[in-house]
């Protein structure tokens, strides 16, 4: 890894950890902390839902499945429900996940089954794949029934195991489970996709992570994945390279990004004097730059600006 990559250890704080842990923890995109080091939480609460769409704020759940776990792993019950949304499933939204209008026409409403999903989740730590996504989705859905969802904290699998495994070609949920031998018994369903997640989430408890610690520097991660990176970049990573120019001051006088500077830039960085033929890698070295020059720029706090 190049010196100047962002890592941070994992905390060792404590004389209680193991002194050889299974997996090689020296340099991470971002921190986690042992479970020794942490307050057992009261549990774990892994949930997965299948919807309409992927906007919380206009798609709804029509399926979902929530298995509770103690702080060591082990469950202690579960529940599995499909949800009747207000509005037709979407052709494109059952071709993943196989639920169509007729699956769901005596399933209950979303308020009808709060109780008892509220009831798994009382004080534990949400864990999803991709916890972002599904508990904001569960927090809209319960908002709209009105009731206001704090966890005591959260776990992602899908950042666990970017951290922990960062140049895996795949940090899909069936992809890491088939490098740890998980068996994933149906993709896209709930239960089988929360089944799935707690068993990533018993990997991590294994190895003595506590899971809701985690947290991945995307930047970091972006950056150690690019290393060797010889592929194109793409036109969205080129774009933001002027993004960044802008904000970096190579600017024209008339206030537009002056590309002529950026592509100093670029050769002076790369090599390379396109900005179009830059590799993955390539770009990211720009970013490091540019992002350099950015800091340079902005004003240290409680200094005047001339």
């Amino acid at each position: 890894m190049p010196d100047d990559a962002v890592v941070v250890p994992i905390n060792r704080s404590s004389s209680e950890r193991p002194a050889r842990p299974r997996r090689c923890l020296e340099e991470l995109p971002g921190e986690a902390r042992w479970r020794a080091d942490v307050p057992a939480p009261a549990g774990y609460a892994v949930f997965d839902c299948e919807t309409t769409g992927t906007d919380p704020a206009v798609d709804e759940i029509v399926s979902l499945a929530v298995v509770r776990l103690d702080a060591d792993g082990v469950e202690s019950d579960r529940y599995v429900t499909l949800v009747h949304p207000s509005r037709p499933i979407p052709a494109e939204a059952t071709v993943v996940h196989g639920i169509s209008d007729e699956d769901v026409a005596d399933a209950p409403r979303f308020p009808a089954v709060v109780h008892d999903v509220l009831a798994l989740l009382e004080g534990t730590v949400f864990v999803a794949h991709n916890a972002g996504f599904d508990l904001a989705m569960l927090q809209h859905a319960l908002a709209k029934a009105g009731v206001e969802l704090r966890p005591a904290g959260v776990a992602c699998t899908l950042e666990a195991f970017r951290l922990l495994e960062p140049r895996e070609a795949s940090h899909r949920l069936d992809s890491i489970c088939e490098r740890h031998g998980i068996v994933v018994e149906e993709s896209h369903d709930a239960l089988g996709d929360v089944v799935a997640t707690a068993a990533l989430l018993r990997v991590l408890l294994a190895e003595g992570i506590a899971p809701e610690t985690v947290r991945l520097d995307h930047t970091a991660y972006m950056r150690l994945r690019s290393r060797g990176d010889t592929r194109p970049a793409s036109e969205p990573q080129v774009r933001r390279v002027f993004g960044m120019a802008r904000s970096a001051g190579l600017l024209r006088p008339d206030g537009g990004v002056d590309r002529e500077r950026v592509l100093a830039l670029v050769e002076r960085v790369t090599g390379v004097d396109d900005v179009d033929t830059l590799t993955r890698e390539q770009v990211q070295d720009v970013y490091d730059a540019l992002e350099r020059l950015t800091e340079a720029r902005e004003p240290v706090a409680g200094t005047a600006s001339a």
